[in-house]
């Protein structure tokens, strides 16, 4: 079964002035699961988890700037008076999933969550992008050393939020105990510009970041090309424990903030393979990143939960099929990712 962790507090993280993220996207979301599954409240006190992963000066100046009331951190981030509250929540919120999925009550968890926090890195931005993209607190990272600290030795972390997760990227990349593996649009097209093909983690993390990034209009088919020669054979491989996914809906082909062109298929796709997993690991936590189509972000949720639950769940949407030039590039960078990633993985 899969349960959901939600508070109403992360309505309190609000936009000083009109932005794409914005309450309204955690609202839908909790429409569309309400009555499907099971709510639980975040932990409260996770300080000492924020400063596992992130740099006691830097959450002291996210503190400060949310007693300052409205004010953007940088061009694109900003806090509010409930920031800081609901940023520690939603930490609060992947670390009840991970109790929940390792003490065997959930096979599954769904973290609805804001503010996201795939960008952040130990001291906020992270990897010379320009903004922290929205991000707090890096959720999933703090979720990842939490696992480690309760009994897990290999934390695999899937990314398919349409930007690369920069942050995340940066805490694990000499860390061999935590497989990253990111599929986004092409970082020369797109924030944070990051996520190349090459970076494969140094020192003792080598060969366990791994990144696939796909040009703009891939479509499903290319996508789901993708996840089979790469993605999933070297997850199998590394053979986790349990499994994090910093889920973005803005891959879809109606987010207006980036290029590629999923449809609710893919999603379906990675939702059930995840799901086939479970037994051979403790469970997926699933911790909601971006998606700014209010109506995909509603839709999607609750195609994840039916599936998770093993309901009949039906996508409304065709399959996506990717124009034949894009097609080509796409194999291109399949074939330069196994080219690079045969060093660590057995890939064919």
């Amino acid at each position: 079964m899969i349960g959901v962790i939600y508070d109403n507090a992360y309505l309190e993280h609000k936009p000083p002035r009109n932005h794409v993220e914005n309450p309204s996207r955690i609202l839908a979301v909790i429409k569309s699961i309400s009555d499907a599954a099971i709510i639980e409240r975040p932990i409260n006190n996770v300080d000492d988890w924020l400063l596992k992963v992130h740099d006691p000066n830097y959450v002291r100046q996210v503190d400060e700037a949310c007693g300052m009331g409205y004010v953007f951190i940088d061009a694109d981030t900003y806090v509010s008076p409930g920031t800081c509250r609901a940023a520690r929540l939603a930490v609060g919120a992947v670390m009840r999933g991970i109790d929940k999925v390792l003490g065997g009550e959930w096979s599954a968890a769904y973290a609805v969550v804001r503010p996201p926090g795939h960008h952040v890195g130990r001291g906020g931005r992270a990897l010379m992008a320009p903004t922290q993209g929205f991000c707090i607190f890096n959720n999933v990272a703090i979720g990842a050393v939490y696992a480690l600290e309760h009994g897990i030795n290999k934390v695999a972390i899937l990314d398919i939020d349409v930007h690369h997760g920069n942050g995340t990227q940066e805490i694990f990349y000499e860390d061999p105990r935590v497989l990253y593996v990111s599929l986004h649009q092409d970082p020369l097209t797109i924030y944070p510009g990051t996520g190349f093909i090459d970076d494969v983690g140094e020192g003792e993390g080598e060969g366990f970041n791994v990144n696939v990034p796909l040009p703009p209009f891939t479509a499903d088919d290319a996508y789901m090309k993708a996840l089979d020669r790469i993605v999933w054979p070297i997850i199998d491989e590394f053979r986790p424990q349990i499994i994090l996914v910093s889920l973005g809906f803005d891959a879809h082909m109606l987010d207006n903030i980036a290029n590629l062109r999923l449809s609710l298929n893919t999603y379906a796709h990675i939702f059930r393979r995840l799901r086939d997993m479970i037994g051979r690991i403790k469970g997926v936590v699933f911790v909601l990143e971006g998606g700014y189509n209010v109506d995909v972000l509603g839709r999607g949720s609750r195609l994840l939960v039916d599936i998770m639950s093993n309901k009949d769940a039906e996508v409304d949407e065709g399959v996506t099929q990717t124009d034949p030039r894009v097609m080509a590039r796409v194999n291109s960078v399949i074939r330069d990712v196994v080219s690079v990633q045969r060093n660590y993985w057995h890939l064919t």
